[in-house]
């Protein structure tokens, strides 16, 4: 399984939507529900799934699904 696919199940569970289609320019304003309580359970869902914490910077600079691909890959997540 790809990262990609990885990231898209959780945004999957955290949008309660398994048809739910992501690409990495996937941002909030592509999806209904993402507001900021939203992007507050990705946050917490990758850093449960993956072990990890997210500095506030880190968070601050997340714009897009791309950009958690590359902050994920960043802390070693394959």
């Amino acid at each position: 399984m790809t990262l990609m696919e990885k990231v898209t199940e959780i945004f999957r569970e955290v949008f309660d939507d398994a048809d739910l289609v992501i690409t990495e320019k996937t941002n909030a304003s592509h999806i209904k529900n993402w507001d900021s309580i939203a992007q507050i359970n990705l946050i917490i869902a990758f850093e449960e799934k993956y072990d990890l914490k997210f500095t506030t910077e880190e968070i601050g600079n997340l714009t897009c699904v791309g950009d958690m691909l590359n902050l994920l890959q960043e802390k070693g997540v394959r």
